[in-house]
């Protein structure tokens, strides 16, 4: 276990800095079938943030003393000394065969050689490199569910991704529905295909695919909801029509550290059937009116959209669960019909206040040893507002949700935190108090963070130095103090907006800093060094244990025993 384990460190410092064989449009070796890919622009993200950059942290001064492997510091001090090209991109991807599933990791070879050596020293001479026709294959001693190939050229490392249920003792029986484990045979079958990939068997055939590829970022991804999820399907999903509506789903997306925050950009192509039920029961834009209620006053979190409900049942049917939802609904007397007739489609949520409270209580053992420990219970104080399209069929349903419902949000005072909810002929809210319920239904507010979501279907927004100044207040351990005073000087908020147009969706992700003059990729090397020193290093550190160059404290060992 200690030399597969030599041997997957070592691929990883290589892959972590390699690049991919040229091939195709976009010169990656990714089989059409994949159902799930990232890619990873390393030049780019060198250009960001250097490897010297990296060596110049606390972290990894104290890595380097503490590594006793001789290939460790060699690739720590230089990762090119691995053999592979240090100036290209990752590939990694999944592909899915029925229930069962392996990854793939590729990248290019600049010094085959070098790249030989670092296996077989690695591997501390646990590992053989033997020919395969015209590749080289590493084989580890104790290892089966993984292999290595390459040529002087790329290598290719496959891994098993299967997901299996262990029973009577190491054996393994796969159920209905359940992955069964690859052989090494099947994995080294998948490993040489790969090498053999072109034209129409790639992925990059795909003009969607080579169109991500080609608007440069830091990182791309690509999942393909039916090659990924569709096989994993069983017992009464099955029975659905689950599969038939994420079959040809694809979704993309790119990453990008920029000054001051990291974005993210993603486009959802639907299928034929979704693409058309998307387009025929288009969402507008959230309105002025909606916005305007939201609080402009510490708000924590807050969301905002506007669908059109006539599109629930058009979706229940294409699910094929529109009997199904009318019958369960039908046991308290109502339907899908009167759900769509009191609707108008306009939500909004906004979060206001949350903190953990802590209550001493015991627990008592079998051996009657009793122990003492602070039950943490979420309080919160938010509202929730609905646009109303019908008043009678919503106060019918306003009805039966508090017949059978709980009036409160759970982990909350019972006695003095029951939610309130008030109809008006348009609009219905209801939160954890009247203030805030009559501020919603009066509106007339303009909120600064709401602009984020003008002018498009939905959009969300999450003040994370105001979440984290919370929960510092709520955490009594002097030793964290340091550790979220960093982090509050550091993040500031998230802000997401979405649309669904001409039957596909876009989004628009990004976190932003608290300094917004610099690259953010530099930003978090720092921020992980700081966050680094502030962690207690001493025996009484809330860890548990001893950190690299810390000797006072218990190992990992003693305290499991």
């Amino acid at each position: 276990m200690k030399n597969k384990f030599l041997l997957l460190f070592t691929l990883f410092a290589a892959c972590t800095f390699s690049a991919c064989n040229k091939g195709g449009k976009t010169g990656l070796l990714v089989p059409k079938d994949a159902g799930l890919v990232l890619h990873i622009d390393l030049a780019s993200l060198s250009s960001k943030l250097s490897w010297k950059e990296i060596q110049q942290t606390v972290w990894f001064a104290e890595a380097s003393k503490k590594a006793d492997d001789s290939l460790a510091k060699k690739l720590l001090a230089d990762p090119a000394a691995s053999g592979v090209d240090t100036d290209g991109s990752l590939v990694i991807f999944m592909t899915r065969t029925g229930n069962s599933g392996y990854v793939a990791v590729e990248g290019k070879l600049k010094d085959v050689e070098k790249f030989k050596n670092s296996i077989l020293e690695g591997s501390r001479g646990k590992a053989s490199i033997t020919k395969d026709g015209d590749l080289n294959f590493a084989k580890m001693e104790d290892s089966d569910d993984a292999t290595l190939y390459f040529n002087d050229k790329i290598f290719v490392f496959v891994a098993d991704a299967s997901d299996t249920k262990k029973v009577a003792g190491n054996q393994s029986f796969p159920q209905p529905g359940e992955s069964k484990k690859y052989t090494l045979d099947s994995l080294k079958y998948f490993a040489k295909n790969i090498f053999s990939l072109k034209g129409k068997d790639l992925l990059d055939s795909d003009e969607r695919f080579a169109d991500l590829i080609s608007d440069k970022a830091d990182a791309h991804y690509w999942v393909n909801a039916g090659g990924l999820y569709g096989g994993l399907l069983s017992g009464p999903l099955a029975m659905m029509k689950i599969g038939d509506v994420l079959q040809g789903n694809i979704s993309t997306g790119k990453a990008n550290f920029e000054n001051g925050k990291i974005v993210f950009d993603g486009k959802t192509f639907y299928n034929e059937k979704l693409a058309d039920l998307f387009k025929k029961y288009a969402g507008k834009e959230v309105s002025n009116e909606l916005l305007g209620k939201l609080p402009d006053q510490n708000v924590l979190a807050a969301f905002a959209m506007n669908y059109n409900p006539d599109g629930i049942k058009e979706f229940l049917k294409l699910l094929g669960v529109d009997g199904m939802a009318n019958a369960a609904m039908a046991q308290f007397g109502y339907s899908v019909d009167e759900f769509i007739k009191a609707n108008a489609g306009d939500l909004a949520f906004a979060l206001t206040d949350f903190s953990i409270h802590k209550k001493p209580t015991t627990l008592t053992l079998e051996n009657g040893e009793v122990i003492k420990y602070d039950d943490e219970k979420p309080d919160m104080k938010f509202v929730f507002g609905i646009s109303v399209n019908d008043k009678a069929a919503f106060q019918k349903l306003v009805d039966l949700v508090g017949r059978n419902l709980k009036d409160k949000m759970p982990g909350t005072d019972s006695s003095t935190n029951h939610l309130k909810n008030k109809l008006q002929d348009k609009w219905f809210a209801f939160g954890t108090s009247d203030a805030e319920v009559d501020a919603f239904l009066n509106g007339n507010k303009k909120s600064a963070y709401a602009d984020i979501f003008k002018g498009h279907n939905g959009g969300g927004f999450v003040d994370l130095q105001k979440f984290i100044i919370q929960a510092a207040a709520s955490n009594k351990n002097t030793a964290s103090k340091k550790a979220f005073d960093i982090s509050a000087a550091f993040w500031k908020n998230i802000n997401v907006f979405w649309d669904v147009k001409s039957g596909n969706a876009t989004t628009h992700f990004e976190i932003n800093l608290q300094d917004g003059s610099s690259n953010s990729l530099k930003q978090l090397n720092k921020y992980f060094d700081q966050m680094y020193l502030s962690i207690p290093k001493n025996k009484e550190d809330d860890l548990g244990f001893a950190l690299p160059g810390d000797t006072t404290g218990p190992t990992p060992d003693a305290v499991a025993q």
